[in-house]
Formats: structure tokens, C-alpha cells, sequence
């Protein structure tokens, strides 16, 4: 990944294994532990000690009390639902269990021995036996009592927890009254004292200022922060620590830390995909994000403005370019595509998306039949299905400008210069039209008698000309006779004639020129006419059956008769304070934004098969408080991040390893890796290269060669940006869907909505850490300024700023041991080997190399240190 350079093999050799002793010696101290609490978690069995809410279910034994949401429905859904659920084309033998009237003919309140279902789930005969023994499914014997007990105590059913409108949730009273920071850390503590267990210390100021920006704006600290915000906690930690999350708020970068995950569940992408994958102009939406972050516009105006916004009174073009939201689906221009097949399919990723994001339902299980374990007919998902089936588009592409390909409907946002360019454009244009239109009958004449003579001829002229010149004029068509004439006149006719045609020509080029630059992005726009939506046979849009009206799923409600069933309705509907998911949802993913995981871990699914909440009732009070205070997202944000809670350590603590490897009961902070594109910032930021412009036009790092021409079939060639656009933030890479950026790894694929990141660990990230330019380019400049600086009076000083840079503390006494060692194997290396240490700090557009090869080889030997630095875990993690 060397931007056709030869790989670095030293780096990839002698400097793996420094990065290996030294992985050792620098982190055994500070993360071996939590290292250790990582691995172990990864190897826990799956059930997910966090969702259980009393000491009974941690130890394993049967509860006393059985409730059908915790204990039972789980066991049901994942063994039962499948044939005996919602879905009526699925139900075998007509019994339903996901209902209490539907279990009737299984179940006998209060009586198990006489319950069909008792006598199934336990009987050793395989042709009675439930589940099926050829099911792949199993109740284990604790399952099995407790849904004896559950009968046995009278088989109460109850709605789905998340289907429930939040209730008013009572803080709790706690023992331990001087730790909590805010109403946060009352929940959480009650839950802990509840099981007596002490939550951790809280972490060192060093690690809490690192943690909160990374956070709150995705950069680490400058040296300069992190020593003003220690010296300001020693004298008032609590001032100190609010102060500077204010201070974090305001920033412009909030807005860009923030919409990482936002453009995640809008699968944004600045191509089309598929096998063309022409460009998009969607940037803008994405800037208009940024910008609404920033301005902590209130969720429930940020939600109809991006559902509707085309929809409200009089709309602006901000209004319309938020709309985008649901234009940034996945874009099919391939000559074979039937564009009505695509047009629904864009109705079917908008459903999902609406779905996903608002609602944390997994509603495309119902496309094709009613949902087998969600309370989702096949009514309800095209009835959901008919708010977004209007849009006036026809499932083709509409407008192409080189690499641009759009559909209708689009907003133009030309520039003022743009503007200028066109209305000059357009002047000059009209007289030659007046010109052209006033001789059009001697041109004409002209025509016809060029038309006479080179009848019968073979005449030097396109194949398309020479075809409609083989018929008379009144055997053609309008538009084959102004095509031959436009030819004729352009190539074939008196000069006088065409000159004035030339120059039309020549100011239409310019006027095409000038437009195929002005930003177009797709956007909503319903037709005058609404589509009759119909329920598609097994999904299939050619079979379609009964006609469905816009509503929301039955389960959920309805909504007034007063309002228009449209998009707007919905949107607001979504926001409705009596909606019991919309708040629920976006608060449990707050919550993920800086705890790594949900209250409820299944943040895509807050339905019958996903988890449930660790902490159900502090999950209500911050869904209701959200809604109460506005849908203030900075008022959430700053109570979270400011809570004790959030304050923690994150140090493994072995006395938690058996009842929750998981950290779900958050007896410590959460520690986990931080996502690409923040490592690639962070790596910027700590070398001085980034660029922290705001906004603008995708840009192009370095990528290796040819990747986009293999993938494009040689369409698309690949130009990296230049200058300091080589070095803004990860959001602004341009990201092609076909071939995502290569140096993003554990990324969103941007093609479906996607709102949980995965985490992974392989050999191929760490090639990519150490290979590839951004990164390399970033330890030779991090050694380069420490090089430069004159206060720096030797090596140690040296090592010890480049480190403090990189992970915002000081190295202990056995990590400066190890750098150093580190710096002098490196030093011994290149002496050696001069012509790899001017490979190696040659890699970029930004590094001064120096002159003199004793300078080249000092530059790479502090180099090959930072590289180290930066591929340390401690680097890489938001502790």
C-alpha cells in the first residue's frame, strides 16, 4: 500500500518485531489486564449476563418470580416463534404462542402437568418431542423450568417491553450518596448496590481528557490541552471536567465526531454502486449534518426534515438537500436494469432505513410474509411501505455529466460564479438562436439541395446521417430531419452558415461544461398523483394483490384522521412523544456512542429477538427526559459524558470476570478500539498534518494503484488530491461503494443501513497500520517536528514528547526503557542501511528529507519509534 513505491520490508521486518517487544513492555502495564478482560469476554458463552435484572439469573438457578418479557418470551421466540408465531403462512398445527389467546390450546394457567406445552418440551419421543429434533433447536433444562413455573404462576403474558410507551421512572435513592455525578449514575449504582458491588475509581485526568475528545469531537488532545486541563483538575476536578466538555461541545468538530455514525444508517456514499457506480453529489447532505450537529438542532426537527422536509410550508433548499436522507440509497444505471423493478427497491431500502433508524425494527422480514417473531404483518410493512411510494422517480437515471450519474428528482446548487457563467453564457446564446431562426429558411433551401445532389452518393458523413438521408424529407421524423439538418450545418453547409452554428456550438459546449460542474444532489419530491400501493405476493413486485393505504404498523397505533397520510405525517408520528420506540432508540444509541455498547446491546433490533436492556428503567427515564427537555441531543451528550459513570476506570477488575465479563452492569467504563477513520485522525492530528477544514467536496488520499480501474472495469481511474486536501478527516475520503477506502476497515460497507459497527482484529489491519502512506507519512512527520523542536535537548526528551503526543501521558520508566532501546536497534539498523531509511521517510508529499545521509537515516530511526507508538494498542484504544 505504498502508492506504487516498493513496500516497505524493513518497516514490515525489523520494525514488527520492535512493535512486538515493545507491545509487550509499553502496554503490560497500563492494558494487560483489560487486554485480558477483551479476550475472556470474546470466549464467554453468548447468553448476556447484562440483561438479567436480579442476582438469581446471575448465578444461574431458576428466579422466583417468572416474568414473561425477561424469562420467558426469550425461550418462546428463540425455539418456538419460528412455526408457532406471528407469521400465520409458517404457523404449524394453528398454534400461535406468541399470543395468550393463541397458547390457549397449549397452556393451562396454573396447571403445567395438564399444558400441552409442558408434556412436549419435556418428552423424550422424538415424534412429540418440541422442538423438533431435526430443528437445530433446544430448550435446556433450566428453559424448561422456567416455563413450568411460568404456568405454574398463572402463564401471564405481556406486551413486548419496547412496544410499551416508556413510564415515568423514579430516580432511585442510593447508599453510596457521594458518588453519583447525576441522575445517571443513581441507576447504574442502585444496580450495583443491589448485587454489592463498588463501582471503580474513577480514571486518571490524563485518560479522561483523551476520552472525552475522542468522543466528543474523534481527535486527541494536544499536548497544550492535556496539560492545561491536569493542572486545572488538581485544583477543581469537577469545574475542570465540566468546563471542558462545554468547551468540547462548541466545537466544530462535535458536529463531524457526531455524524460518523449518523452517515452510517444513511448508508451514505458518494457513488451509486453497482456495477457502474457512477458519482453522486450528496457531500452537501452530508455537510448539512455536520452543520445541524452543530447547531444541536432538536432530534425531532432533525428526524421531519430529513423524512419531509420537502413536505413543510414553502421549503428551502436546506430543507430539501436534508431530504436526502432517503436518497441516498444505492443507485442502479446499468442498461439491463428494469426500472421499475429498481424504483421499488428503493422504496424497500427506504422502509428498512425508516425502520432501522427510528424505530430499531427489523421490518424487511415482513416484505415477503408476515414477520415471524415482530408483531409485523405483510399489511403493515407495505401499508408503511405507501408513505414512500410516491416519489416522483421512474427507477432510472436521469442525469449524466462525465462520472455524475443522478436520478429525479435533483436540486441544482450552482455557485454564484457558476450563476454568472450561465446567465453570460445564456445572453450570448439567444441572439445566434434569433440569428439561426431568421435564416432558417435558406438553410432549409440550402438543405435540400445538398440533400438532391448527395442523394444516390456515398457521401463522407455519419452512419446515422447517411441513414436518414436515404429518405425523403416527409418520410422522416421532426427529429431525424433537425439531427441531419444540425449536421449539416455544422459540418457540410456554407461557411457563413456555419460559423454561426460553430459558435453556437462552441458556447453550448461551455454552457454543458459549467452545468456538468454544478453540485446535483438527489432529493424527495412526491408526485401530484399518488401511486396506489399494493401488497406484493412474497415480495415480488409483478404479483402484486390487495391495495394498502400509508399507516403505521396496527401494533403501534394509528395515526389522526385529520392529518394527510404522507411522509410528513409519518415523520412527526415518529417523533410523537406516544411513540414508545423513537426515543428509546436514539438514546440506547447515544449510549453506544460512548460506551461502545447499548443499554440494550441489540441496538438494530428492539424487537421480540433482541436483547433486552441492562438497565430497562434508567433506558426509560433518559428516553423520556430526552423528549422532556426538547430532544436536545448536546443536553444528552453532556449528561452522559459527565456522569461518574462515564468517569470510570476502564482497568479490568478480576472480581467481575465471573458475574459480568461483559462490563453490561458498568462497574467500570467501557475500553474498546477505536473505529478506522477516527485512528487515521488521530494519527493526522498527533503529526501536525491534519487539515481541520469544515465541510466541502470529497477528497482523494493516497489509495494504491489500479484499485478503482480493476473494480470499474478501467472507467474509473484514480487521482490522489493534492496539497493539504490529502489531509482532512476521514469523513470527507470520497467512498465508493464498489471500493471502499482500503484503509477503513471495520467500516459500514454504506450499501444497507448500518447502525452497530463491528470490531475486528487481523494481521491485515496491522499491514495497513504499518504500510500504508497516510500512516507512514504521519510517523515521519511526528519525528520530523520533534526533530525540529530546539527545546528538545535529547533523545529521551524526544521520545518521551513523541509519546505524550500519541496517547496523551507520559511513558513509565520500563515503557522509556523500551523506546530507547527501540530508538538505538533503529539508529544501528539504518546506518547500514542508508538507501531504506531515504525509502522510508520518502513515502508522501510532506516530508523534508534531508540533504545529508546521516540526517536521513536519524529522521527514519525516529520514525520507525513513532511508527511503534502509533501501532500501540494504548493508540488505537479509547480507554
Amino acid at each position: 500500500m505504498n502508492n506504487g513505491k516498493p513496500l516497505l520490508l524493513l518497516v514490515a521486518t525489523s520494525i514488527i518485531a520492535i512493535v512486538l517487544v515493545t507491545l509487550v513492555v509499553v502496554q503490560s502495564v497500563r492494558v494487560g489486564a483489560s487486554q485480558l478482560q477483551d479476550a475472556l469476554a470474546a470466549m464467554a458463552p453468548l447468553q448476556d449476563v447484562g440483561v438479567v435484572s436480579d442476582v438469581a439469573e446471575l448465578s444461574g438457578s431458576t428466579p422466583e418470580e417468572i416474568s414473561f418479557n425477561e424469562h420467558v418470551r426469550p425461550i418462546l421466540s428463540e425455539n418456538c416463534y419460528f412455526c408457532h408465531g406471528p407469521d400465520a403462512n409458517q404457523r404449524q398445527a394453528g398454534l400461535r404462542l406468541d399470543t395468550e389467546d393463541g397458547a390457549a390450546a397449549a397452556i393451562e394457567a396454573g396447571f403445567p402437568d395438564d399444558s400441552e406445552l409442558i408434556a412436549r418440551i419435556f418428552s423424550d419421543d422424538p415424534d412429540l418431542q418440541m422442538p423438533p429434533p431435526d430443528s437445530g433447536r433446544e430448550i435446556e433444562d433450566a428453559q424448561k423450568l422456567i416455563l413450568k413455573r411460568w404456568i405454574e404462576q398463572g402463564a401471564n403474558y405481556e406486551t413486548h417491553w419496547s412496544f410499551k410507551p416508556p413510564g415515568k421512572v423514579e430516580v432511585p435513592v442510593v447508599d453510596l450518596g457521594t458518588w453519583p455525578r447525576n441522575e445517571i449514575d443513581r441507576f447504574v449504582l442502585a444496580k450495583l448496590e443491589g448485587r454489592q458491588i463498588e463501582p471503580a475509581p474513577r480514571a486518571e485526568p490524563q485518560v479522561i481528557v483523551r476520552r472525552l475528545c475522542l468522543d466528543l469531537i474523534g481527535l486527541p488532545p494536544t499536548v497544550e490541552q492535556v496539560n492545561q486541563f491536569v493542572d486545572q483538575y488538581q485544583a477543581n476536578a469537577e469545574q475542570t471536567i465540566d468546563g471542558f466538555v462545554d468547551e468540547l461541545l462548541e466545537s466544530q468538530h462535535y458536529g463531524e465526531r457526531m455524524a460518523l455514525p449518523w452517515l452510517d444508517a444513511a448508508r451514505y456514499s458518494d457513488s451509486n454502486g453497482y456495477q457502474q457506480d457512477g458519482d453522486r453529489h450528496q457531500w452537501p447532505w452530508r455537510d448539512w449534518v455536520v452543520d445541524s450537529l452543530n447547531n444541536n438542532m432538536p432530534f425531532d426537527q432533525f428526524t421531519i426534515e430529513q423524512l419531509a422536509g420537502d413536505l413543510l410550508p414553502s421549503p428551502t433548499n436546506e430543507k430539501l438537500i436534508a431530504t436526502a436522507f432517503n436518497r441516498n440509497h444505492m443507485l442502479n444505471g446499468e442498461g439491463g436494469a428494469i426500472a421499475e423493478e429498481q424504483r421499488n427497491n428503493y422504496v424497500f431500502d427506504r422502509v428498512d432505513t425508516t425502520a432501522t433508524t427510528w424505530l430499531g425494527l427489523t421490518m424487511a422480514c415482513a416484505q415477503c410474509h408476515d414477520h415471524k417473531y415482530d408483531p409485523i404483518s405483510q399489511v403493515d410493512y407495505y401499508s408503511f411501505f405507501a408513505y414512500f411510494n410516491s416519489v416522483d422517480e421512474n427507477g432510472g437515471v436521469n442525469r449524466r455529466a462525465g462520472r455524475l450519474q443522478c436520478a429525479d428528482p435533483y436540486l441544482e446548487l450552482p455557485t454564484q460564479d457558476q450563476q454568472e457563467e450561465l446567465g453570460e453564457v445564456q445572453a450570448a446564446i439567444k441572439p445566434i438562436y434569433k440569428q439561426l431562426a431568421d435564416l432558417d429558411e435558406e438553410i432549409v433551401k440550402s438543405l435540400r439541395q445538398w440533400e438532391e445532389k448527395t442523394r444516390g452518393t456515398s457521401p463522407n458523413i455519419g452512419r446515422d446521417q447517411f441513414r436518414i438521408l436515404q429518405r425523403k424529407p416527409e418520410e422522416r421524423s421532426k427529429a431525424e430531419d433537425n439531427q441531419l439538418k444540425d449536421y449539416y450545418l455544422l459540418n457540410l453547409a456554407p461557411e457563413r452558415f456555419r460559423e454561426i452554428r460553430q459558435e453556437l456550438k462552441r458556447l453550448e459546449d461551455r454552457r454543458m461544461k459549467v452545468q456538468s460542474d454544478i453540485t446535483t444532489i438527489m432529493v424527495m419530491r412526491d408526485r401530484e398523483e399518488a401511486r396506489q400501493t399494493h401488497l406484493f405476493d412474497r415480495g415480488n413486485y409483478e404479483s402484486p394483490k390487495d391495495k394498502v393505504d400509508p399507516a403505521i404498523p396496527v401494533f403501534l397505533g394509528t395515526l389522526s384522521d385529520e392529518e394527510k397520510p404522507n411522509r410528513l405525517s409519518l415523520a412527526r408520528w415518529l417523533v410523537d412523544p406516544a411513540n414508545p420506540l423513537t426515543s428509546r432508540v436514539a438514546v440506547n444509541r447515544y449510549w453506544q456512542t460512548f460506551f461502545g455498547t447499548g443499554l440494550v446491546k441489540t441496538s438494530e433490533d428492539f424487537g421480540v429477538q433482541g436483547e433486552l436492556p441492562s438497565h430497562p428503567k434508567l433506558l426509560d427515564w433518559l428516553a423520556i427526559d430526552f423528549v422532556e427537555h426538547g430532544w436536545d441531543v448536546k443536553r444528552i451528550h453532556r449528561m452522559i459524558v459527565t456522569s461518574e459513570t462515564y468517569l470510570q476506570s476502564s482497568r479490568f477488575r478480576e472480581d467481575l470476570l465471573d458475574i459480568d465479563p461483559e462490563n453490561r452492569l458498568l462497574a467500570r467504563s467501557q475500553r474498546f478500539r477505536l473505529p478506522s477513520t477516527l485512528i487515521r485522525d488521530a494519527a493526522l492530528a498527533v503529526s501536525g498534518l491534519l487539515n481541520r477544514d469544515i465541510g466541502g467536496k470529497p477528497v482523494y488520499p493516497y489509495q494504491p494503484d489500479g484499485m478503482w480501474k480493476e473494480f470499474s472495469l478501467e472507467k474509473f481511474g484514480y487521482t490522489p488530491s493534492t496539497g493539504k486536501d490529502l489531509y482532512r478527516r476521514s469523513l470527507y475520503t470520497f467512498w465508493r461503494r464498489t471500493v471502499p477506502p482500503p484503509n477503513m476497515f471495520d467500516s459500514a460497507n454504506r450499501q444497507a443501513c448500518t447502525v452497530k459497527l463491528s470490531r475486528t482484529n487481523t494481521p491485515l489491519q496491522a499491514l495497513v497500520m504499518l504500510n500504508d502512506p497516510t500512516f507512514v507519512e504521519t510517523f515521519c512527520k511526528l519525528a520530523e517536528s520533534v526533530l525540529a523542536d530546539e527545546s528538545l535537548q535529547d533523545d529521551e526528551a524526544r521520545l518521551k514528547l513523541i509519546f505524550y503526543r500519541a496517547v496523551a501521558r507520559e511513558p513509565n520508566g520500563k515503557e522509556l526503557v523500551a523506546l530507547v532501546k527501540a530508538l538505538e536497534q533503529s539508529r544501528e539498523h539504518y546506518q547500514s542501511h542508508s538507501e531504506e531509511a531515504a525509502q522510508f521517510i520518502s513515502v508522501g508529499a510532506s516530508v523534508e528529507v534531508p540533504q545529508e545521509v546521516e540526517g536521513q537515516q536519524e529522521l527514519a530511526a525516529f520514525a520507525s519509534v513513532a511508527q511503534v507508538v502509533i501501532n500501540t494498542d494504548e493508540f488505537m484504544t479509547r480507554e
